[in-house]
């Protein structure tokens, strides 16, 4: 699975699970301050997350997620073998 995939079904969850434009969520945007969500938000966020890619996150994981691009990186390490990992993570740092 592609990251950008990976990324537009997290951009999708997160505009179904909080109503915001997904055209208006961008790579980096933090949940709390680009997108004013709530703590609840983002565990709804997380919970749909793990149902979509199939995934169980430990929690100590869950509690760093800040921004789009974290859950990017978390689905990432979760579903990749190491070889897609290493690629997912070489795509994210070319966004920085």
């Amino acid at each position: 699975m592609s990251i950008d995939l990976i990324r537009s079904q997290i951009k999708n969850t997160v505009a179904k699970v909080t109503g915001i434009d997904i055209q208006t969520i961008h790579d980096r945007a933090l949940y709390k301050d680009d997108l004013g969500l709530d703590s609840l938000s983002i565990l709804e966020i997380a919970v749909e997350t793990e149902a979509l890619f199939g995934i169980k996150v430990p929690e100590e994981e869950l509690s760093v997620i800040e921004s789009v691009e974290d859950t990017v990186q978390l689905v990432c390490r979760h579903t990749a073998s190491t070889v897609e990992a290493a690629a997912c993570a070489s795509e994210s740092l070319s966004l920085a």
